[in-house]
């Protein structure tokens, strides 16, 4: 991670990685989602996402999508491979910290021309959220809740999908509601356009949501949350009996074990002396 992207991560709480994923990589998710688009769940009903804002309603839900780590293969390598990608892995370490592990089930989101967007929502003032946070001390970042978000499918000027409000996650006061329903100041509000293959990174602790998806194509964003390691935001973490951790590498596994503190992950010889 150069010194400018830790300027602007700090400045704004997000950065775009570009090209990730080679067009190849691309194409080869996008095929297994489509065999697997019958686990696509709108959200409808009481499950909407766009509460009482009128400026983010849309004419059908955004669609969910989980589970793609244990699809059959090869349907299920190219996402085991986000998750401990070699081009991602030192901004996590840079921004999460070394030994960050994954928190959450890796989540699709989905958008049909006429999706509806999400309400603003992140942890910035007037409180300390212990799990979604950002601090520097010592000219480290110090991050609870990230989010790597690989795009599948280009978001242009205009389309809408992800949006945020930059600096906010270092916030002291309350995002005022009105902003939240993007019914006032949405001259504060930054959409960010980005092409297939690309992955954006940010703080949970940013205030952001999502605009009304206005392109012709699908929207298609999957999500990596990673915590600390010794922090669990996400209830459940026994990954393993949801994929068999035989068939990953010692990098995906290490990202999937549970939080515990690095100073007591400690092996200690049959003498009960510490050997690493």
């Amino acid at each position: 991670m150069t010194d400018d992207e830790k300027y602007l991560f700090d400045l704004t709480g997000y950065l775009v990685i570009e090209n990730v994923l080679t067009p190849e990589e691309v194409a080869l998710c996008n095929e297994g989602i489509d065999r697997h688009k019958d686990q696509v769940r709108l959200r409808l009903g009481e499950l909407s996402l766009s509460g009482s804002s009128t400026a983010l309603k849309g004419t059908t839900g955004r669609g969910d999508m989980f589970g793609m780590l244990s699809w059959e293969r090869p349907w299920c390598e190219p996402f085991r491979t986000m998750l401990a990608h070699p081009r991602i892995v030192p901004y996590l370490n840079e921004i999460v910290g070394k030994g960050f592990r994954m928190d959450h089930w890796p989540s699709l989101i989905t958008m049909e021309e006429g999706a509806e967007g999400f309400t603003f929502h992140g942890s910035s003032g007037p409180g300390f959220d212990p799990h979604q946070y950002y601090l520097v001390r010592d000219g480290r970042m110090h991050c609870g809740l990230t989010v790597a978000a690989w795009q599948f499918s280009d978001t242009n000027p205009g389309d809408g999908g992800l949006c945020l409000i930059p600096g906010s996650h270092k916030g002291n006061f309350a995002c005022p509601q009105e902003m939240k329903l993007y019914h006032k100041y949405q001259e504060f509000v930054k959409p960010i356009p980005c092409r297939a293959g690309d992955v954006a990174i940010f703080t949970e602790a940013v205030t952001h949501g999502t605009l009304p998806w206005r392109a012709k194509h699908e929207r298609r964003s999957l999500l990596f949350r990673f915590s600390p390691g010794n922090l669990a935001y996400g209830k459940n973490y026994d990954w393993g009996s949801q994929v068999p951790l035989d068939e990953l590498t010692e990098e995906q596994r290490a990202v999937l074990e549970p939080p515990y503190h690095t100073r007591l992950h400690t092996v200690l010889d049959n003498q009960g002396k510490k050997v690493s």
